[in-house]
């Protein structure tokens, strides 16, 4: 049973990528565009992170960072809306276009934080990453790393793939809740995970 959800999950990843790409990249040519006049280039933001078995691979984002006059980073106002709505996350669709990251599945982190793994957290690499997750939608960066990577190895050890189509739906309502509330508030502030230190 195992074997034939995850061939769905693959055939799903595949078809669902290529169809996505047609539709999403106009928008993402546009959201590049406006990331050049606003914030400057580059327009995206690539970060090494580790896969599936913990192989590196190379995230792909759109910018929300630009330099201040004193040399720090802080969100731009286009980044804030980017980051809000996870915006932010759709050029990763070429990751999946390339077998890198799935749809769904754990968050792919630094390679630094492998060794601050316990035995239990190391499962998170049994899996191919993904753009959104069990974790993303029951608190994100509302929640510890601990319970963040607690529904990371729940989501592993109860994976099917009506589960991924459930957080695939999920994922799509709170994009646009997230745009609602972009409209409806002034956003100061976006919560950015701290780093994880094998014991937070």
């Amino acid at each position: 049973m195992r074997f034939l959800n995850i061939s769905l999950k693959f055939f799903f990843d595949y078809c669902f990528s290529i169809i996505l790409f047609f539709i999403l990249i106009f928008p993402i040519c546009f959201l590049g565009l406006l990331i050049k006049i606003f914030d400057g280039s580059p327009i995206f933001f690539i970060q090494d992170r580790v896969g599936f078995k913990g192989k590196p691979i190379k995230i792909i984002k759109f910018k929300t960072l630009i330099e201040t006059k004193n040399g720090n980073k802080k969100v731009s106002k286009l980044g804030k809306f980017l980051r809000l709505t996870r915006i932010d996350e759709m050029p990763q669709l070429f990751n999946v276009l390339s077998g890198q990251i799935s749809f769904v599945g754990p968050r792919p982190l630094y390679e630094k934080y492998i060794k601050l793994y316990s035995p239990e957290q190391k499962k998170r690499l049994n899996m191919k990453p993904g753009i959104t997750g069990w974790a993303q939608i029951n608190g994100d960066n509302n929640i510890s790393w601990k319970k963040k990577f607690e529904l990371d190895i729940w989501y592993i050890n109860n994976f099917n793939f009506l589960l991924d189509l459930k957080i695939i739906f999920l994922t799509i309502i709170f994009f646009f809740k997230g745009i609602m509330f972009y409209k409806k508030n002034k956003v100061s502030k976006i919560i950015i995970d701290k780093e994880f230190n094998g014991k937070n």
